[in-house]
């Protein structure tokens, strides 16, 4: 029996192009903040035409809308595949380590902490949509907390969506303060965090649940 041949998929020339703005945007957005930012001045760094990029967009703030999208996708992509390499056997506690180290990572490489202050700026409808992608990457992370909890893991008595909220948004917000030069790496950060929670909510205490932390 023949095996069934493979569907190539071809990228179309607009679909290049709107991945071309997307990209050039979020640069731009990056190095001058994303109020100082045009469209023209994004079609200029493109190299098209400023009115072809409506053929693309529907407005500046559907760019934006872009770009925020495309950065909870590549977060996603990007902890998604620590978690893996935890392994699905590994501690829940272990692949939140994994996840949350990744997230802070990437947060570092793509300034993603200067694009979420954009999302307050962006109209109703595309704010509730990028709000709907961000609470399903939010999702990941809420699923490990519950894993740990129903594993006996966690103290009793915490509101899991408040720990995952003040994980994520100490990390995202680390950005603003870390020193890539400086004595501690971004691992260091993660790993600091986990000892936080290791003696807020995982059993036992002070250094005997620090302890734990390690053997995960």
């Amino acid at each position: 029996m023949q095996a069934a041949p493979l569907i190539e998929t071809k990228i179309t020339k607009a679909e290049r192009t709107r991945a071309r703005l997307i990209e050039v945007a979020t640069r731009l957005f990056q190095e001058h903040g994303s109020d100082e930012v045009t469209v023209r001045a994004i079609a200029a760094a493109a190299k098209i035409e400023a009115g072809s990029i409506y053929y693309h967009f529907a407005s500046r703030d559907e760019i934006m809308r872009a770009v925020l999208e495309s950065g909870v996708d590549g977060a996603r992509q990007a902890v998604m595949r620590a978690i893996e390499e935890a392994g699905a056997d590994s501690s829940p506690l272990l692949r939140l380590r994994a996840g949350l180290g990744a997230h802070f990572k990437y947060t570092l490489r793509e300034h993603f902490s200067s694009r979420l202050r954009s999302i307050r700026r962006l109209p109703k409808r595309l704010r509730e949509q990028h709000m709907a992608q961000e609470r399903e990457y939010a999702a990941i992370f809420a699923g490990l907390l519950r894993e740990a909890e129903r594993k006996g893991l966690l103290r009793p008595g915490f509101d899991l969506s408040v720990v995952r909220m003040l994980a994520m948004g100490a990390l995202t917000w680390a950005a603003e303060w870390f020193d890539p030069e400086g004595e501690m790496s971004a691992d260091d950060v993660a790993d600091e965090l986990m000892r936080v929670l290791g003696g807020g909510i995982a059993r036992g205490a002070g250094d005997q649940a620090s302890g734990d932390q390690k053997r995960l």
